[in-house]
């Protein structure tokens, strides 16, 4: 179920079961992945037609002009997520978390390395490394690194990101245990924009290090600003569960040996987390202009602007699991209740808070044609500075056949109050606070995939109440009126021979007079050319990708809040994206090149956001390798 691909090829997901029975030689290796609330068995992807593209972006997402960067993305989305967050939400598109997570199991030990290199010093390494302990017991470790000067002055980038996973997967799953550590650290440079769009169209800045920025370099450090984000996110989560059920023995087809099978009845599952989140702004050398929108200020020469705020956070949750049979029709069922104690610290203030709430899910799987998969979900928090915030979700879809495809209906409500950034964002110059009511998000969506035409259509309807943005005042305000957003998303495969065309195109229709500010249409294209070659011992992809989005209101970046702020008096247009990319595969060895930005050689640079243009052309080169060891 969900959106398809964005490859449009094949879907990798495939049972257990039938992983289990493929046959395994010496040399080749069995392991697949699953996520932690997905259990499904997926194979990780070997493809190569998308390798060469921005792995830290989508295809509707824009950074500031330097790779690893703050983004914000053209697709409006509704998250799930209603429980406190600090509310540095900009740098999550980058960062590991823990429903992206990947849980493997591997019949040998197994590494994969990608480096990807840029112009401008631009440059990625991450390593995969996972290996079973024994048969039932898999650890796995994952390192990346991403640092970028850019391409115009005072926008270095340098983040560093860890995760390391456990699973424990008995046979029988009697018991089962999933263990996770993630590590982010983000840490960028900023320069405020650069003064004037005008230098980009004069032959003498050419060199984009050359156009003037708006804040100051450092004295003592090449390339450094007087201005830094910094911001740091720890996570630790341990899933376990133990499941009573009955266990029938029976011979195996050639009645060689007796096989047991136990089929689970209801069981217990705890589940432990904690978080931690810092975040850090620093000014060694403010001027009172960058600040006037927030108060009339008169900096000496040795003082500094500086905020930090942290966010501490401890939660269990206990549940009851188990089968339960509704007209004939047995639903996987689960219903608990958790806790959490928090902490938000400024520089002058503490917040703490202990929060219950309940919860309950449903889940009946779409096992053959013709029968419908259904899915409910609810939480609901009912003490603390979280009271009242509340998620409820369903789900229900339905494979017609291969030829007629799958449909999915779905709706989604969230009520949730305000980050705690939102609520109080402090330095020792100035405090922004703000009181509002809880936002309320609902969502209704139809889905219709048909995989055999490499097809799929999505139309999602958005209400939004009480909206919480900031705008170019830096203040935090609330949108009183209900706010609808309507989406259309097409994707369609086309193929003939050899020859491949992907075209993905959203339509979105939103208030002009709201704070969300979205694309009417978005589209982003891609034309390539694919084969095995020299006795298939050789796999190439080569074409061109395109990306355009219509006239909009793009959002405002701030450095001093490390976030998007809305703005209404300039619509953003800029001419398509153009890449040409050549991708190839021998073995376990694949490599893209790409030529990005093609379209910046006959003009002048794309704008990303006021102030903030997208990079000049550029070349990218990656390296993707893996390793049974």
């Amino acid at each position: 179920m969900g959106q398809m691909a964005e490859s449009g090829i094949s879907n990798t997901k495939s049972s257990t079961d039938t992983l289990q029975k493929s046959k395994r030689g010496n040399d080749s290796i069995y392991i697949y992945y699953f996520l932690v609330d997905d259990t499904t068995a997926t194979k990780l992807d070997s493809s190569i037609h998308l390798i060469h593209r921005n792995p830290l972006l989508t295809v509707w997402e824009n950074d500031l002009g330097n790779f690893g960067s703050s983004a914000t993305t053209n697709f409006y989305q509704l998250h799930s997520n209603i429980g406190n967050t600090l509310g540095i939400q900009q740098g999550s598109k980058t960062m590991y978390r823990l429903e992206h997570l990947r849980y493997f199991h591997s019949t040998k030990p197994y590494t994969t390395l990608l480096y990807r290199l840029g112009s401008k010093q631009e440059q990625m390494i991450e390593l995969l490394h996972t290996r079973n302990v024994n048969p039932f017991l898999n650890i796995s470790a994952e390192y990346k690194k991403v640092g970028s000067p850019g391409t115009y002055l005072l926008q270095r980038t340098n983040n560093d990101q860890f995760s390391l996973s456990s699973n424990y997967r008995p046979k029988g799953k009697r018991y089962t245990l999933t263990a996770a550590f993630i590590y982010n650290k983000l840490q960028q440079d900023e320069n405020g924009g650069i003064i004037s769009e005008n230098y980009l169209e004069d032959p003498r800045y050419n060199n984009k290090r050359l156009v003037p920025v708006n804040f100051e370099n450092n004295p003592t450090e090449k390339n450094r600003s007087m201005v830094t984000n910094y911001f740091r996110n720890i996570q630790f989560d341990i899933n376990h569960q133990y499941y009573f059920g009955k266990t029938e023995s029976a011979l195996s087809a050639d009645s060689a040996e007796m096989i047991s099978n136990f089929t689970p009845i209801f069981g217990f599952k705890h589940h432990l987390y904690a978080s931690g989140s810092l975040y850090k702004y620093k000014d060694l050398s403010p001027d009172s202009l960058v600040y006037s929108k927030l108060g009339i200020f008169s900096f000496g020469v040795d003082d500094s602007v500086y905020g930090r705020s942290a966010f501490q956070q401890l939660g269990n949750s206990f549940s009851l699991t188990g089968n339960i049979p509704i007209r004939k029709t047995i639903f996987e069922a689960e219903a608990g209740y958790g806790n959490e104690i928090e902490k938000f610290t400024t520089l002058t203030n503490n917040t703490n808070s202990f929060n219950n709430y309940v919860f309950a899910k449903l889940d009946k799987q779409n096992a053959v044609n013709n029968s419908w998969l259904l899915q409910g979900e609810l939480k609901f928090y009912f003490t603390g500075n979280t009271k009242g915030n509340t998620l409820l979700q369903a789900k229900a879809g339905k494979k017609i056949s291969e030829q007629l495809g799958e449909i999915v209906l779905g709706f989604q409500q969230n009520i949730q109050a305000s980050s705690y950034l939102q609520k109080r964002f402090e330095t020792n110059f100035y405090t922004l606070s703000s009181n509002t009511k809880k936002q309320i998000n609902s969502k209704f969506q139809f889905m219709y995939l048909l995989n055999k035409y490499q097809a799929s259509l999505s139309v999602n309807y958005h209400l939004i109440g009480n909206f919480i943005y900031r705008d170019t005042s830096l203040m935090v305000k609330q949108y009183q009126p209900i706010m609808p957003i309507t989406q259309i998303h097409l994707q369609k495969l086309f193929n003939f021979k050899r020859f491949y065309f992907q075209t993905d195109i959203l339509y979105q229709i939103a208030s002009k007079a709201s704070p969300i500010h979205i694309p009417k249409l978005a589209t982003m294209n891609r034309f390539y050319y694919e084969n095995a070659i020299f006795k298939t011992k050789l796999r190439l992809s080569t074409g061109f990708d395109t990306r355009y989005h219509t006239a909009f209101a793009i959002d405002e970046y701030s450095p001093l809040l490390y976030g998007f702020v809305s703005q209404y008096t300039r619509n953003i247009a800029n001419i398509p994206r153009v890449s040409y990319f050549f991708n190839c595969k021998v073995k376990s060895f694949r490599g893209a090149i790409s030529f990005d930005e093609l379209q910046q050689l006959l003009y002048r640079n794309n704008i990303n956001y006021s102030k903030y243009p997208a990079q000049n052309f550029m070349m990218h080169f990656g390296v993707y390798w893996s390793f049974v060891n």
